[in-house]
């Protein structure tokens, strides 16, 4: 979990700049309508799920503005060998994996010890708390009473918070990172209420081995194409 020694080549990083909810598709009981993800001991995780969905749409956005600005052409089917599509026996080329809280195998034991030796003062509820929010909405009728039976509640997660996690390529090629790269550069808003301000992030691939931000390398070619 987290970006440990045995990773791959590369990492995606996500940091929230705003409040998010990447939701998990379910509530917390009575009380949460819709709810993030999170791990056993309360520590968020951005799922892989989610991930590859949301850089798939980048991938889509990036294709055609490269398309329309004649900088780069790229085969309309590099996105779905990137990310695969329906029916495909191979399967996609990349393979994205849940993305964990930056030093994640160092905090959980810690964690987990903590839980055991202070006897229930803290516990995964209160770590949870420490990276999230509650909000609620209503629905407002025209006449400006809210609506009967449309409060919704939602755990967000708070801005600064910085996932990582590896990404594996089953075939060295270039288009196929590049694009990743581009897609990545380009996500700057994940999850639900985007139209209210949640949602932004910053969203980079790098190499692990070199340390180079693959995202950035990849706008600067792109620049020195256009010029």
């Amino acid at each position: 979990m987290g970006v440990s020694k045995d990773m791959g080549d590369y990492s995606i990083t996500i940091e929230t700049k705003s409040y998010c909810l990447p939701g998990s598709g379910e509530g917390w009981g009575s009380v949460i309508d819709t709810d993030i993800s999170f791990d056993e001991i309360g520590l968020p995780l951005f799922p892989a799920r989610r991930l590859k969905g949301c850089l798939r749409e980048s991938a889509l956005e990036i294709l055609e503005m490269l398309q329309s600005a004649g900088l780069k052409k790229l085969n309309d089917c590099v996105v779905d060998r990137v990310f695969g599509s329906p029916g495909d026996d191979e399967g996609a080329k990349a393979v994205f994996n849940n993305l964990y809280i930056a030093d994640y195998e160092g905090i959980a034991p810690w964690l987990r010890w903590g839980f055991q030796e202070f006897n229930g003062l803290i516990s995964p509820d209160t770590v949870l708390s420490a990276f999230t929010c509650i909000r609620q909405q209503t629905s407002i009728s025209q006449d400006g009473i809210a609506e009967d039976g449309s409060l919704r509640t939602f755990r967000v997660l708070k801005p600064g918070i910085t996932f990582i996690g590896d990404l594996t390529l089953k075939e060295d090629n270039p288009d196929d990172l590049n694009l990743i790269a581009l897609a990545c550069a380009n996500l700057r808003s994940v999850g639900s209420m985007r139209n209210r301000g949640y949602g932004r992030v910053k969203c980079v691939l790098g190499n692990v081995r070199t340390g180079v931000d693959l995202s950035d390398k990849a706008i600067e070619d792109l620049k020195k194409e256009a010029v």
